[in-house]
């Protein structure tokens, strides 16, 4: 990572007659982010391979046995789970090799910081992004924070000591992402000219690594209080949106698809289809519609209707409160969140 922003920056010192510097931008954003989660039985009332939000928790069946110092847990919260973060970040746009037709006329190089709190962690972000032509787009970023413990929940800490309740020491360590992405994007309007045209494709594929400072290579652990599966490793993670732009408030309506799993050593810890593995290698999918609202030009709100495929485990293992001791044995979807983001810039 940082022998790309070393060549980044010496291309920006040594050849300043590519870059347009009279018309280097500037913009500063701020914003909210919230989410809704609906609560669940993890599969247990699944139909035809779905599952509606359910708000009775299921509790500890009568003949449960608790091993290793796990007690247990049920299923369901009875009410779901609430994300909010704020964020502040700063984006200075640079015009690089730009040229006169529409592929290039565009082109630039992006340096971006973001900073986000929540109730339980805090990071900041970095990221430089190239357009080199209209329709794709390079990134490469960096990311470090660290959390607490409040309001019931824990930002960061292991997984790893049997129980399934992550530690819950403040600061203890840091968790770090480094990743590069490519994005492939194509509009129609720029084939059949129009404002009524803005039929629009986009897929991007990211690679990211993530490290928690104090984890081994085979320690579980919880960040932004989530479930606590996370390991040191590689992620692929892909994005694929089909949305309509259109002239108004109401300019972007779509469909959003994102997967994400592990593609090196972790998928092979505990897969699908091993003895007792509760899986490693298993692929999440997340999808829904999406609306975007722009009021003016420096206010917008985006809104995600999303569900999700998850993983079901085997009736005698499904309680147990550390995912390590449970068995994987179908997949299913649910309804997962509803989310909000506004942002205004200036």
């Amino acid at each position: 990572m940082k022998k790309c922003f070393v060549v980044l920056l010496v291309l920006f010192l040594s050849v300043p007659s590519v870059f347009a510097l009279d018309e280097i931008t500037h913009q500063t954003s701020w914003g909210a982010e919230f989410a809704y989660y609906a609560d669940s039985n993890e599969g247990q009332n699944a139909t035809g391979g779905f599952e509606w939000p359910d708000y009775t928790p299921e509790d500890l069946p009568p003949d449960f046995v608790p091993i290793d110092g796990d007690a247990g847990r049920p299923l369901g919260s009875g009410w779901g789970a609430v994300e909010l973060q704020l964020f502040a970040g700063h984006t200075v746009t640079v015009p690089f090799l730009q040229g006169s037709g529409a592929m290039t006329k565009d082109n630039n190089i992006q340096f971006g910081v973001k900073a986000y709190i929540a109730p339980v962690v805090a990071y900041v972000e970095t990221k430089v992004s190239f357009t080199p032509i209209a329709f794709l787009n390079f990134d490469i970023g960096y990311s470090i924070g660290s959390g607490w413990h409040g309001f019931g929940f824990n930002g960061l800490g292991l997984n790893n000591d049997g129980t399934g309740t992550p530690l819950q020491d403040a600061f203890a360590g840091a968790a770090m992402e480094t990743w590069a992405s490519g994005t492939f994007q194509f509009d129609l309007a720029a084939v059949v000219p129009g404002e009524w045209n803005h039929v629009v494709m986009v897929a991007n594929a990211k690679f990211k690594y993530v490290n928690y400072t104090e984890a081994g290579s085979d320690d579980p652990w919880q960040w932004k209080a989530d479930k606590g599966e996370n390991y040191n490793g590689l992620v692929f993670q892909g994005t694929y949106l089909l949305g309509y732009q259109m002239p108004m408030k109401l300019d972007t309506v779509g469909f959003m698809v994102e997967t994400g799993q592990y593609i090196d050593s972790v998928k092979d810890i505990a897969p699908m289809d091993s003895d007792d593995g509760w899986g490693s290698d298993f692929v999440k999918v997340t999808f829904g519609p999406l609306a975007n609202i722009t009021f003016n030009e420096k206010n917008n709100l985006t809104i995600l209707a999303q569900m999700k495929t998850d993983k079901r485990y085997t009736d005698d293992t499904i309680h147990y409160n550390w995912f390590i001791n449970r068995v994987y044995d179908s997949t299913y979807v649910k309804f997962h969140r509803l989310a909000l983001a506004y942002t205004y810039k200036f």
